[in-house]
């Protein structure tokens, strides 16, 4: 039995919404508009749509990026491999700088961590242990690491890349299930409407190359920054 016997399992088992990294405790912002009554269940099928358009473009570039680099095998060139975990680097850095608001931002950081230390704990890897001391001074990111992960294991660049968009928008829809009287059917209904602007995002992100895809999402941006200011909190962003 070879270590990429079963990468669709795998591809499975990390885009699982019950992964116990604590993705469950982050709402990015949506709890703000909700609270503001800015934001209405009538208006998520849009909302979602938007957000997948937007931020999701962007969490999708650098999943594909940290795929390439997952993908690459180490070898004995030890200059490579400095060259491939300053890229590693650079692309955490990246992400970060996308992310305005600093609960946002450090949800996705945490998540990433978390994401990186679980899959080493289910295995052992020389590579996977780089890629956490690489990060030892900066945030690595739930997308990018996510991305790295499957490169790493073979997942197939596309499939990793909406399995990770379809995880990041069920956990959006989740929180509103907690936040707003919104049904378990009419959740799913929203879900399954957002699956082709979820096949255009990755194909978007793909055209995009090196390049970042623009995003613009100040409503929800904002929102994330007002979030700590919240009289009661029920999610940590």
């Amino acid at each position: 039995m070879t270590l990429h016997s079963f990468p669709l399992l795998r591809l499975l088992h990390l885009a699982d919404s019950a992964l116990p990294i604590g993705s469950t405790a982050h709402s990015y912002g949506l709890e703000t508009l909700i609270h503001d009554a800015d934001l209405t269940v009538d208006q998520l099928d849009g909302c979602f749509a938007h957000i997948l358009a937007e931020a999701g473009a962007v969490e999708a570039a650098y999943c594909r990026r940290a795929y390439a680099l997952g993908a690459v095998r180490s070898g004995p060139d030890a200059d490579g491999d400095a060259t491939r975990w300053q890229a590693w680097q650079a692309i955490n850095r990246g992400l970060s700088a996308r992310k305005p608001a600093r609960e946002s931002r450090q949800a996705s950081a945490t998540l990433g961590r978390r994401l990186l230390r679980l899959a080493l704990s289910l295995e052992d890897d020389a590579t996977l242990r780089q890629a956490l001391d690489a990060g030892s001074a900066i945030d690595l990111h739930h997308a990018p690491v996510f991305g790295l992960l499957g490169g790493h294991w073979r997942l197939g660049e596309e499939a990793t890349v909406l399995a990770f968009l379809q995880q990041m928008m069920t956990g959006l829809v989740s929180a509103c299930q907690r936040l707003m009287p919104l049904g378990q059917q009419r959740a799913q209904s929203i879900l399954w409407g957002l699956q082709p602007t979820l096949a255009a995002t990755v194909q978007r992100s793909i055209a995009a190359g090196d390049d970042d895809p623009p995003a613009f999402t100040p409503l929800l941006d904002i929102a994330g920054m007002r979030h700590p200011t919240l009289p009661v909190r029920l999610f940590v962003s």
